[in-house]
């Protein structure tokens, strides 16, 4: 594999360009993103990159509580796949003051190689332990966490780490890439103090790097080989047959019955931590609902892939659906798409109301194309002092009209609306829902049928289904991607708080960029990459505390220390926690 951009030297730092270098990132950290034009912080180019990210995510520059979770056993890939590497190169490092580190595709340190006891103890006191969360959101600029934002080689020297607890390493990081998919699995990196640094750790990364990808090349033939034999002996002996890994399903076309685009979170969210080691019957959840299946381990996988046999179902009495819910939905949430096919089928007036971005706009030119009025007239009273002219005008040509964000305008009033709806021509209002407002819900009562959307983070369990709308709503190339299980695990954990405005932001700019290919977790933006748990109630209030602090002291993070009365080390902390900026 062809690497750009390798050093083929690692050039040792005098004592002035670490001191240098230091003023430059202190400098940066202290004035702001603008305290030093782009290009002037002489470091090379890829390091103040870093840096600026670093800033811009408020990751804490000194000593602080580094992450940590339980590295768990040797049964990835990677892992397997590196296990021969670093063990034959064990002996050749036992006298070398260098670490040997491997990581996941998150930053986290999996396996650490040290012979030199002084070495040992230097990564030791750097939290550089198995373990250790290395992202550069975690600690900042570092050979780990770098290396797989930048998908490239990193050579990160002293006092170039953003994170003051690393400036006694120079490491040289390398990505590692699964052949064949092309996705960043991990990282290898070497490691050593500054004063010891070898001129070629940059090239022997990169070649410890090669082996390791040459190894998971090998992993994925074998072990994607006995998936298809454990699928192919499955599928000769029954129907509804799957076979399922962390990446992977294989089913047959009785399965595929039962499919849709989250058929793989659903299995491997169950069997990832909850798989069997021997054949067992499970209740297993299929997109159409709970199956009863057998199942087990796929042979020679060490309990990361399993073959799911599921059991017939009795066939149900076919049942004609209404006339009222025929046609393409009007909303992906089954009681709110009732409730506006009921009010449609009716002729009511129609009020969409719901938090901003949750898809009023979108919904109503739905409710009013259901109606036979696809160009449908936008009003927004609020700006515009004519817009009763324009209503009327638009109802009396035999189009229909949305009234939207009547929230915000003292114009629209009942009577007024009530010519409206008089005209016969079908209009639909839309407004913010605001518990503090009582005036505009008594409005809407008065003339039309309230249908409320709810949050997109209230309907989580809707998402694979209105991301595969999304998708197929965009121009080709990107209307063929899909988007994998993990990739749909990062949206359902992240909180949307720009509602379903957002969700089109993202799921649309993925999809270019994964250019009608699978959208992989790679192709998602970084925020819903390392989403977080939701914040309880306690919490919510000290980040609105910290946000409020940090706004009044117009971004100056040490003043807005003093006025929380914490230090700036905790303040980076919690804007950290909390995904403040």
């Amino acid at each position: 594999m062809t690497r750009r951009d390798e050093d083929t030297a690692v050039p040792a730092l005098s004592a002035g360009q670490r001191l240098r270098i230091r003023r430059s990132r202190e400098t940066l950290v202290d004035g702001g993103l603008l305290a030093l034009p782009p290009g002037h912080a002489g470091v090379p180019p890829l390091i103040e990159q870093s840096w600026r990210r670093c800033i811009g995510e408020a990751v804490p520059t000194a000593p602080d509580r580094i992450g940590y979770a339980d590295p768990g056993d040797d049964h990835t890939a990677l892992r397997r796949a590196a296990a021969p590497v670093l063990e034959r190169l064990v002996d050749s490092f036992a006298d070398v003051p260098v670490a040997m580190v491997l990581s996941d595709a998150t930053g986290r340190i999996v396996r650490r190689h040290v012979g030199v006891r002084r070495q040992r103890t230097l990564m030791d006191r750097a939290s550089a332990v198995e373990g250790s969360d290395f992202s550069e959101r975690s600690v900042g600029t570092n050979g780990i966490g770098t290396v797989l934002v930048e998908r490239r080689p990193v050579l990160v020297r002293g006092p170039e780490h953003y994170n003051a607890l690393l400036e006694n390493l120079t490491c040289a990081g390398t990505p590692l890439v699964e052949p064949g998919t092309g996705r960043t699995v991990g990282s290898l990196s070497l490691a050593c103090a500054v004063r010891d640094v070898h001129p070629l750790m940059a090239v022997m990364a990169a070649d410890i790097g090669r082996q390791i990808e040459a190894r998971l090349l090998d992993e994925a033939g074998e072990h994607r080989r006995r998936l298809v034999r454990a699928y192919l002996a499955l599928e000769r002996a029954t129907t509804g047959a799957l076979v399922v890994d962390a990446d992977t399903v294989l089913a047959d076309r009785h399965a595929l019955a039962h499919a849709g685009p989250d058929l793989h979170t659903l299995l491997w969210d169950l069997l990832r931590d909850g798989g069997p080691d021997r054949p067992r019957r499970m209740r297993v959840p299929m997109p159409d609902g709970p199956h009863d299946a057998v199942v087990a381990p796929v042979e020679g996988t060490g309990g990361t892939a399993f073959s799911v046999r599921l059991a017939p179902r009795r066939a149900a009495p076919a049942v004609a659906a209404p006339a009222t819910v025929r046609g393409a939905a009007l909303h992906h949430d089954p009681e709110v798409d009732h409730r506006l096919r009921e009010a449609v089928s009716h002729r009511e007036t129609v009020a969409v109301t719901g938090p901003g971005g949750s898809g009023k706009l979108r919904t109503a030119r739905r409710v009013l194309s259901r109606l036979g009025h696809d160009g449908a007239v936008v009003v927004e009273p609020h700006r515009e002092r004519e817009w009763w002219e324009t209503a009327r005008a638009a109802l009396a040509a035999g189009r229909g009209l949305v009234l939207r964000r009547v929230h915000l305008s003292p114009g629209p009033r009942p009577e007024l609306l009530r010519d409206l709806a008089a005209t016969g021509v079908p209009f639909v209002l839309t407004a913010d829902a605001d518990p503090t407002d009582d005036t505009t819900p008594a409005l809407l009562g008065q003339v039309a049928t309230t249908v409320r959307l709810p949050a997109l983070a209230a309907g989580r369990e809707h998402l694979p289904a209105l991301v595969e709308t999304l998708l197929a709503e965009l121009p080709p190339p990107a209307s063929g991607s899909r988007l994998s299980g993990a990739a749909l695990d990062r949206l359902r954990a992240w909180h949307w708080p720009g509602d379903l405005a957002e969700l089109r932001t993202v799921v649309t700019a993925a999809a270019r960029r994964a250019g009608g290919g699978p959208v992989d977790e790679a192709d998602l933006p970084d925020r819903l990459r390392t989403a977080r748990r939701e914040l309880g109630l306690l919490e919510a209030a000290e980040r609105d505390a910290v946000a409020d602090a940090l706004r009044a002291a117009g971004g100056n993070r040490t003043r807005a220390a003093r006025t929380l009365g914490i230090g700036r080390n905790t303040l980076y902390r919690k804007l950290r926690e909390f995904g403040v900026s």
